[in-house]
Order: C-alpha cells, then sequence, then structure tokens
C-alpha cells in the first residue's frame, strides 16, 4: 500500500509516472532508473561511481539484450549456421543503432549529468539504452526486461534491411591488425572457377606473407569478407 501512494502521491510520483511511460510498468526502485541516466564523473570515488553510474547496469543490460536478440534469431533463422547467427545478431545490437532508440525513446531528456559535462560523441546514449534495460531487469524481473525490449526496439529493427546489410569483416580486420600492430594484410585471388551458380572467387588472406585464412563468394568481394571472417575468429581466440 506504501509503495501505491508514494507512486501516486509521494514527493517523487512524476518521476514514477514518467518512468512508468517510457518502461510500461511501474518502477519499484527508483535508485536504479537514477544510476542509469547518470554519468561516471573522474572526480567520483570508486564507492561512488560503483554505485552511481550506469557502467555497471550497462553491462547487465548489454547481456539481457543480447540474450532477447539472440532468442529471436535462434527462433526464426533455423536455417542460420553459428557464424552466420552471431554475424546476424553483431549487425542489430550496434551502436548506431542503439543512438537512434534512445533518440526515439527520448532518453537525453532523463539524464541526470550536467549538460555541460556530456561528452561530444553520441555513443553514451547506446549505453543508456543497455543501462535502461540492466535497471529494469534488476528492478523488475527479466519478464519486464523482455516486453520492453519487444515492445521499444524490436518494432525499429527492420530485419530484411539487416539481413540485407553486408558486415564489414575486412573493415574490422585491418582494424585489428592495426591496433595490435601484427603487420601488413593482403588479399589475393587464388582461382577464378564457375559452377552452377555462377563465377566463384577462391581468396587467400595473408599476414606478414603468412596464409592464415582463405574465402570464396560470387564477387571477389564477398570471398574477401569471408577470409577476413575467418582470419578475425583466428585472431581472436
Amino acid at each position: 500500500m506504501k509503495i501505491w501512494w508514494e507512486r501516486l502521491f509521494g514527493p517523487h510520483r512524476r518521476e514514477y509516472k514518467r518512468y512508468r511511460a517510457l518502461i510500461g510498468a511501474w518502477p519499484c526502485d527508483l535508485s536504479w532508473y537514477r544510476s542509469a541516466f547518470t554519468l561516471p564523473s573522474s572526480s567520483q570515488s570508486r564507492e561512488s561511481y560503483l554505485l552511481h553510474s550506469y557502467e555497471r547496469l550497462e553491462f547487465l543490460g548489454d547481456a539481457v539484450l543480447q540474450l532477447v536478440i539472440t532468442d529471436y534469431i535462434f527462433r526464426h533463422y533455423s536455417h542460420f549456421d553459428e557464424g552466420e547467427m552471431t554475424e546476424l545478431r553483431a549487425k542489430v545490437v550496434n551502436t548506431e543503432f542503439l543512438i537512434e532508440i534512445a533518440q526515439r525513446l527520448k532518453l537525453s531528456e532523463l539524464i541526470l549529468t550536467d549538460p555541460a559535462l556530456l561528452p561530444k560523441r553520441q555513443d553514451y546514449l547506446a549505453d543508456m539504452v543497455e543501462a535502461l534495460i540492466g535497471a529494469i531487469y534488476i528492478d523488475l524481473g527479466y519478464k519486464s526486461a523482455y516486453r520492453f525490449i519487444r515492445r521499444k526496439v524490436f518494432p525499429f529493427i527492420s530485419w530484411s534491411r539487416v539481413e540485407a546489410t553486408e558486415f564489414n569483416y575486412k573493415g574490422k580486420l585491418l582494424e585489428l591488425v592495426q591496433q595490435k600492430q601484427l603487420g601488413q594484410v593482403e588479399f589475393v585471388v587464388q582461382e577464378r572457377r564457375r559452377t552452377a551458380r555462377g563465377e566463384v572467387f577462391l581468396v587467400r588472406l595473408r599476414l606478414n606473407g603468412k596464409e592464415i585464412s582463405t574465402g570464396t563468394g560470387l564477387r571477389k568481394k564477398e570471398a574477401e569478407q569471408a577470409a577476413a571472417r575467418a582470419a578475425l575468429k583466428l585472431l581472436k581466440d
């Protein structure tokens, strides 16, 4: 009874109602949502940082979002193998998409940090979507977090468009090689052969002259992406 009085007539009733409109359910503990919309400060103590910033909730929310997306892909893409499911999920759960979700939900209006201290890049908005999901999960449980994702995130996913989007494995590989200073990457077309599907390219990927992966595709670019995908998995394992 007390919690309902707090929600409807207490000093924080507007805050309760605002979060209810956003997440589709009454919050129990507002402190989780306040943390979700508070950026860490360099002047914070470690104790304050752990209690009053979004980053721990972001870690939790990212896992919950990944699970819901993964579950959907597993059930609706039975013709995809593990690698294809992983690629499809990566196309959905990315910074640009989450920033778009944050903007559509007007999450910037809920940020509790001084606007003058906000980063110039908008990546933090993507983090706050995941932090909000983490707050819902820890406050109301998995079912509420699942419903929020299905009602507020899924409507903006165009699965047909996502499927058609090419994932830039080649760019990711070159970025990783540069970051770790692993050397020179070279893509070599080893073979072009005609099949019933058309011409197929076989590309060999060399790192510092040593072959580490191969890829095939109906286009040279497609074969290079396949080789880069295999190389990325090898270098990350």
